[in-house]
């Protein structure tokens, strides 16, 4: 049994004083709050920062629209609006221009993250507590934040463990996994062609690039047909600002234990790229901006794994499993912060369009999320970093109906699918709560179409219906708004 310092209570009041402390001077101050949000292709991360600024900003005239959003049940929130343009240090997110896009005659989603993007939104709001209250009254001004929100791919997330990891050793783990199951097939041709040059024989430039494109037609292959998301690396998917730089022209070649990857070797020259890769993309943007995101919740399409069959659904565990080794878990207080610098405070994990399944599925789809991350979720909670997962619907694009199937009245949906010409009723069937065991694959699972969005208002009045946006956020920066 392990015993606590003598200190330990000391120590702990100290640390709420020294965090109300700094808390309260923000509030006279005005202070920012990072928000990172992240996801996997198409879990619906541009989607999500529309609909959760325009509810924002609507809900100081709708207050129902965010019931759950602590500071506005209680009638605190005076107001918000977007931050002044080029306040930030990253490329804009394109608010403006989605949210017309979702509003339009013939609304449409709007297109992913291809980026680093931010937003911020200043947040007026009457204190609750007794010191805020206090020098709220002392200034003659209301509390205010700012919300900065930072959008980036989540394939990003994926690159992070190359940091602890040489080139030979990353590419036996890559070659391992893509050897097996359906990776093997979409992988048939680049492992074909690394067949035939083995990483001793000499550099050349046309060599390098035509495995690199392989590698990467592979990349694409597995995501776009087979739905599969524990892809490296990140950035051969999301290229974002770099485009086609040269020293992305790598790709993992058999290297076996103790071999020597001489100079001018086809070895060398992809390590060398790979070097520079982790020191140059995957080291600065940690350095610069993962590791200062106290905030994040990351977005999980688990219904669209679980379409795509067994082996996405395990792919796609294995890549939750690696996002969540990435954070940096802990408390936020003053002292720690000062001590082993910044870290993750919060982490929420969002299921994603829980509006293609009936209320009743809802739950079930955040405990399917809940038991995929189980073990790394045991580990944040044990270093006291916050963590939670909900069901998350961004926009409702679909309303609960009943129909009789096989004499019984059962729970569908009803929505119009991308691309189709009318609405119709959707029985989508039973969510699981556990992953599903190997013998339960050989039927599918779901019957879920991605669907149209409805119709919404771009002014900043009504807001846009959702499920849990509200409660995400007090999840997230709640704390941030007493």
């Amino acid at each position: 049994m392990t015993i606590a310092p003598w200190y330990a209570p000391y120590l702990a009041k100290a640390q709420a004083w020294l965090s109300d402390a700094v808390n309260i001077a923000d509030m006279a101050e005005g202070s920012t709050v990072n928000l990172a949000v992240t996801g996997l292709s198409r879990s619906g991360k541009t989607v999500f920062i529309t609909s959760l600024i325009h509810n924002l900003l609507s809900a100081a005239h709708n207050p129902n629209r965010m019931p759950l959003l602590g500071v506005v049940a209680n009638g605190r929130l005076l107001g918000a609006r977007l931050e002044s343009p080029g306040a930030g240090r990253l490329p804009p997110f394109r608010y403006q221009e989605n949210i017309e896009a979702m509003a339009a005659g013939a609304p449409q989603w709007p297109a992913g993250t291809d980026d680093l993007r931010e937003i911020g939104i200043d947040i007026r709001f009457a204190p609750s507590n007794a010191p805020g209250k206090l020098l709220s009254e002392i200034s003659g001004n209301p509390a205010s934040i700012t919300l900065r929100i930072v959008d980036y791919p989540g394939e990003w997330l994926l690159d992070l463990p190359l940091l602890g990891q040489t080139y030979a050793e990353w590419s036996r783990a890559t070659l391992r996994l893509d050897r097996r199951g359906v990776r093997a097939e979409a992988a048939a041709e680049f492992l074909g062609f690394i067949g035939q040059h083995r990483h001793d024989e000499v550099a050349r430039e046309e060599t390098a690039k035509q495995a690199h494109d392989l590698y990467r037609a592979f990349l694409l292959r597995a995501r776009d047909a087979h739905g599969l998301s524990l892809l490296q690396p990140g950035r051969f998917l999301c290229p974002g600002s770099l485009a086609d730089a040269p020293f992305l022209w790598f790709a993992p070649l058999d290297v076996p234990d103790n071999a020597n990857l001489a100079p001018n070797t086809f070895g060398a020259l992809m390590q060398e790229r790979y070097d520079v890769y982790k020191r140059e993309v995957v080291g600065r943007f940690y350095e610069d901006h993962f590791r200062w995101f106290s905030r994040q919740i990351v977005l999980v399409d688990v219904l669209r794994a679980l379409l795509a069959g067994r082996d996405a659904f395990e792919d796609q565990r294995l890549a939750i499993k690696s996002i969540l080794q990435s954070f940096r878990y802990g408390s936020g207080y003053l002292i720690s912060k000062l001590i082993r610098g910044q870290h993750i405070d919060k982490v929420l994990f969002a299921a994603t369009k829980a509006d293609h399944v009936p209320d009743i599925s809802r739950d079930h789809l955040a405990e399917l999320l809940r038991n995929m991350a189980a073990i790394p979720a045991n580990e944040a909670k044990s270093a006291s970093a916050r963590f939670d997962v909900m069901p998350v619907a961004s926009v409702i694009s679909t309303v609960e109906d009943t129909q009789e199937i096989g004499g019984q009245r059962v729970q569908v949906v009803y929505g119009r699918p991308v691309g189709g010409g009318r609405h119709s009723n959707f029985f989508v069937g039973t969510v699981p709560i556990r992953p599903p065991r190997p013998d339960a694959w050989n039927a599918p699972f779901l019957n879920v179409p991605v669907f149209e969005p409805p119709e919404i208002n771009p002014s900043p009045v009504d807001g846009v219906p959702h499920i849990n946006l509200d409660r995400a956020l007090e999840f997230l920066v709640g704390d941030r708004l007493r």
